[in-house]
């Protein structure tokens, strides 16, 4: 395999994950991020970046065309100051998006993959938000996630699946991601990439555990550092003659009582 992907937010959970998966397929990958170090071995290459600094967003776009970069991955995101669970948004989060989106095209970057999150599309499953509130959950989710519980939607009633294009944001967050989404989805309408890709992402941890203690519906929204990477890879080499356009999609593994709606054009289910 050969190509080189660009991940900002490399020094995070998700990003770690893509690029060792990604290192072993033989990509070339470069991390991104205000903290990362030099010896991280999930990179190939490494290099402090703030995305909120114009000499850092001169010096990244220059990496992209100096490296012939196919792909970005973003994920950066100030997670302690803007979460689901913070319960506000923060300006500086949108503004390291809109800063790669066009440092991207400006280096002429042919696909870009947006970092989302389930958290835009589960404002009507209140037992994925801060409160973790099971009761209030309405049926038949309630019932899918439940772990003492037969029933599971994604074989007993698949039509009612989340669909991963409505929007429904459970948090100022939330919120923040579908902006994201409707921003990428524009930008690609208008040709500015070959590709464009929101992955609302479900649970990425560091372990790679299906299940996380004091966590009991974290099972349904699990999503192995396999599944990611081969996902990711999939995109990068899509053929954007027959991909081309945007693709938006729940970015979640398999998993008994999932609510997700993991249909996507990229790994063919």
């Amino acid at each position: 395999m050969s190509g080189t992907v660009l991940v900002t937010g490399a020094s995070g959970t998700v990003g770690s994950a893509t690029g060792k998966y990604l290192r072993k397929q033989g990509y070339n990958v470069i991390g991104v991020s205000r903290s990362i170090s030099e010896d991280n071995d999930s990179y190939t290459d490494t290099e402090k970046i703030d995305l909120l600094k114009k000499d850092d967003l001169k010096k990244i776009e220059r990496i992209m065309k100096e490296k012939n970069v196919d792909a970005v991955f973003h994920l950066a995101w100030n997670i302690p100051v803007e979460n689901f669970d913070t319960h506000k948004a923060w300006k500086g989060n949108m503004e390291m998006f809109l800063n790669i989106l066009n440092a991207s095209k400006n280096a002429e970057v042919p696909i870009f993959i947006n970092g989302s999150s389930i958290h835009a599309g589960t404002g009507e499953i209140p037992a994925f938000t801060v409160d973790a509130d099971f009761e209030s959950t309405p049926e038949p989710y309630k019932s899918s996630i439940d772990p003492d519980s037969d029933f599971d939607l994604r074989k007993d009633e698949p039509e009612k699946l989340l669909d991963p294009r409505e929007e429904s944001p459970d948090s100022p967050y939330g919120w923040h991601k579908v902006m994201t989404e409707r921003v990428l989805r524009e930008e690609t309408k208008n040709r500015q990439f070959d590709i464009g890709v929101s992955i609302r992402i479900g649970g990425v941890n560091p372990d790679d555990k299906e299940k996380l203690e004091g966590e009991p519906y974290y099972h349904t929204l699990y999503w192995s550092h396999r599944d990611l990477g081969r996902t990711i890879e999939h995109i990068i080499t899509a053929d954007p003659g027959e991909k081309s356009g945007y693709h938006q999609f729940y970015g979640v593994s398999d998993n008994k009582g999932r609510i997700f709606n993991i249909e996507n054009s990229f790994i063919g289910r």
